[in-house]
């Protein structure tokens, strides 16, 4: 008795695990009779069908059966009842409402404790939202144009989309069941069943084998060459391998236009990897650089530079391999599988696609056009070194000019003087009578002191005028210039001065300096006559070598003031800025000035070791740009220069010089020279050259006191003459005259240190200040120099 209570309190036990499954599943779980009456049904069963346990208890099952399943259902379930269980069969069943449920279901019969069987029970999974994510699934499957196939362990095809149909010309009905293989083409097929194979058997071969490039065989027996990528599911049966295949004939076709292109052009192009490998050669490249093209793949790209380009061009390349601009241009030699240089002009891009990085480089010969610039150079050369002898022949004619004019000058000047004392003392007597002729002689002279401005700048053209550099401060030469500028500008343009800070210093003569700049300015207000800008920047430059405008080039490294005028006038045809400096051209109609504006300019900066350059456009402007070289030198206060003057030259007793030796070509100049020295107290002896001087020199060493000489003479110049006569009269003094300051007067005599030069024409003043002992003036005419 009490055994038989243990058995029952474990059946109800086992009773109570039972029901508390079937109410929590959620699976549609059905009892049925032998009569197939509903005995049973739990929780999901109201769900799924919507009936109520009340509502559905004591019907017949069949009223969950459509119509067109009825039949075949009832079979089943029949089945069951004779004791056979049937699993995973895919039905619909009725809903309450009317609507059809798809399910999966199973029947089993079930057994009393004699074995009979007293019913059927059947558990049914709903396949609502499984047949939605297959649909979607098959949606996406027809809608992808690549040919997507599953495939079975065995190698068959379990299922094919429909770009199968198109791609391969099989439908999928065609294809499902049938051997995978039957899609490969015949020479390749072999390869991909073993591969199939080998990853089917090993897992872990399938996470390296992605993507692969395959070739298909249609249905015509065409082939398709494709990219298949592989993919993996798990089915209770094994793996699935499902193999989507994208069509690449049209890439193919598009490649093989590609590279056709490539070997059509006449550019060498080539790719260059990561690494500074070539990976890429067409024919252009074969011609460019003598090599096959099975000699040039996977060879460093540096092997085609001589050594001089190969650290330059490695830096170039990494730098493009990181730069953000899609393209640039670069100029390299290359070498030639004969050895030879060719110069080369090549587009360089970065290609970044299909994984892969490399510059491609789409080179061309330039031979022909390096040939042809050199050529443009040197005509160009050619002609600048023709402009250039042009205008030191101009400045050897204008020096000589001057030369001459200048002595003309004198003489005129010297007399025009001697009259005027003459003149001048009358007009004090009888002012109504002579006084007119005073005038007219004071007209007579301002007449000669143009003429020698005039022949002042003739000289500084020809670079053989007086200069006395010194070591200058730019910016306070600017400074101290302002007002002048303004007034050569005039109210008309407005002045616009730049000048950066620390500005470095040059050796010139601040008169130099200061003629420069105004002559400057005043080209520039001239080609605005409606008006406008006048600009001066001041900055310093370290030439690089970059920009050949300048004439003569400038020296690569060294240091520069720089000067640019810039105005926004009429401009100049390049035939016009090539003639710009010369003497006396213009191409201003109605212009008071000489023409010797900007040839003054030439030869300031010439004499000073500089440069210069024209930028001009017809309409637009131009510019002027003046090199300077810079000094290291320190700078020299000019106060410490000047010594103050000791008197009149007319006043008190003519000093310790008596006795002038004077010689001079030119006679009206010898002439009038010594006459208004002998005015002034002196006694003069005087030579026409220097072979007649060093006759009266021996006569009379023992009384002169000073050699007066004339530097360019026939025969003997004046420096041969000072040099031998301060060998006769080693504490003569020796003063200078010239019209311009003479290159051949090479040395200074022997014991002196600072000899005087004269520039005709000098005021008779000038030369009497001169004369006088003791310091004199070294900042002004007449002053004491050494001429080398």
């Amino acid at each position: 008795m009490v055994m038989q209570g243990r058995k029952r309190t474990g059946k109800r036990h086992d009773e109570g695990i039972l029901s508390s499954v079937v109410s929590s599943t959620a699976d549609a779980i059905i009892g049925c009779n032998t009569q197939g009456r509903i005995t049973a049904w739990n929780p999901a069963a109201e769900r799924i069908y919507g009936y109520r346990c009340d509502e559905a208890r004591r019907r017949p099952v069949t009223m969950l059966y459509p119509a067109d399943v009825a039949e075949r259902d009832w079979q089943i379930f029949q089945k069951a009842l004779r004791g056979t269980p049937t699993a995973q069969v895919r039905t619909v069943r009725l809903h309450k409402d009317g609507t059809r449920v798809p399910v999966r279901m199973s029947f089993a019969p079930i057994e009393g404790t004699d074995g009979s069987v007293r019913g059927v029970v059947s558990v049914a999974h709903e396949l609502t939202d499984e047949i939605r994510s297959e649909a979607r699934m098959t949606a996406l499957l027809e809608a992808t144009p690549d040919a997507i196939v599953g495939v079975d362990p065995g190698g068959r095809i379990v299922f094919a989309n429909r770009s199968c149909e198109r791609l391969l010309g099989y439908r999928p009905e065609e294809l499902t069941g049938r051997q995978a293989e039957m899609l490969f083409a015949q020479d390749a097929r072999a390869d991909m069943i073993e591969l199939c194979e080998r990853l089917f058997a090993d897992p872990r071969l399938r996470d390296r084998t992605r993507t692969l490039t395959t070739r298909l065989r249609r249905r015509d027996g065409t082939e398709l060459p494709g990219e298949t990528t592989l993919s993996w599911r798990e089915e209770p049966g094994g793996p699935l391998l499902i193999a989507a295949t994208r069509d690449l004939t049209e890439q193919h076709r598009a490649e093989d236009k590609l590279r056709a292109l490539l070997e059509a052009v006449p550019e060498a192009i080539t790719g260059v990897s990561l690494d500074g490998r070539i990976v890429m050669a067409n024919r252009g490249t074969e011609r460019l650089l003598g090599y096959s093209r099975e000699e040039l793949l996977n060879e460093p790209y540096d092997r085609l530079l001589p050594g001089y380009e190969r650290e330059r061009v490695a830096r170039m390349v990494a730098g493009l391999f990181e730069s953000e601009l899609p393209s640039t241009v670069v100029y390299v030699d290359i070498l030639r599988a004969d050895g030879t240089l060719v110069p080369t002009e090549s587009t360089v891009s970065r290609f970044d696609g299909g994984g892969e990085r490399m510059l491609l480089v789409a080179g061309r010969d330039i031979t022909d056009r390096v040939a042809a610039e050199r050529e443009r150079a040197r005509l160009a050369e050619q002609v600048q070194r023709q402009r250039t002898q042009r205008l030191e022949a101009l400045g050897q004619l204008a020096g000589g000019v001057a030369h001459d004019f200048n002595n003309l000058l004198a003489v005129i000047s010297n007399y025009t003087e001697l009259l005027g004392d003459e003149v001048t003392d009358l007009a004090r007597s009888d002012p109504k009578q002579w006084q007119p002729f005073a005038d007219d002689l004071d007209r007579i002279r301002k007449a000669a002191e143009r003429g020698a401005a005039l022949t002042q700048r003739l000289l500084t053209f020809s670079r053989r005028d007086l200069s006395r550099p010194r070591v200058l401060e730019p910016g306070a030469v600017l400074d101290r210039l302002l007002p002048s500028l303004r007034t050569a500008v005039g109210e008309g343009h407005e002045l616009r001065l730049t000048a950066v800070p620390e500005l470095w210093p040059v050796l010139l003569d601040p008169g130099q300096l200061d003629q420069l700049l105004v002559n400057l300015a005043i080209n520039a207000r001239d080609a605005m006559p409606g008006g406008g800008p006048v600009v001066i920047d001041a900055d310093n430059l370290r030439f690089d070598g970059d920009d050949p405008g300048y004439q003569p080039p400038p020296e690569t490294g060294r240091r520069y003031l720089r000067l640019r005028v810039t105005d926004t006038g009429v401009g100049m045809s390049a035939d016009v800025a090539a003639r710009a400096f010369e003497p006396f051209f213009t191409t201003k109609t109605k212009n008071p000035g000489t023409g010797l504006g900007l040839a003054a300019v030439y030869g300031i900066v010439g004499q000073a070791g500089g440069c210069l350059a024209v930028t001009s456009i017809p309409g637009a402007g131009t510019t002027m740009t003046v090199l300077l070289p810079a000094t290291d030198e320190a700078y020299s206060d000019p106060a410490d220069e000047i010594v103050p003057d000791d008197g009149g030259p007319d006043g008190g007793e003519p000093g310790r010089y008596h006795v002038i030796l004077l010689a001079d070509d030119e006679e009206g100049v010898r002439e009038s020279t010594a006459r208004a020295l002998s005015r002034h107290g002196y006694r003069v002896l005087t030579a026409p050259d220097g072979p007649a001087a060093l006759t009266l020199a021996h006569q009379h060493r023992d009384e002169i006191d000073v050699l007066l000489t004339d530097v360019i003479m026939p025969r003997m110049h004046g420096g041969e003459l000072a040099q031998r006569v301060v060998e006769l009269i080693p504490d003569i003094r020796v003063i200078y005259m010239s019209g311009y300051a003479e290159p051949l007067l090479d040395v200074a005599p022997a014991g002196s240190t600072a000899t005087p030069l004269l520039e005709k024409p000098f005021a008779i003043a000038e030369l009497l200040r001169t004369l006088r002992p003791g310091p004199i003036r070294s900042d002004g005419r007449g002053t004491g120099m050494h001429v080398t």
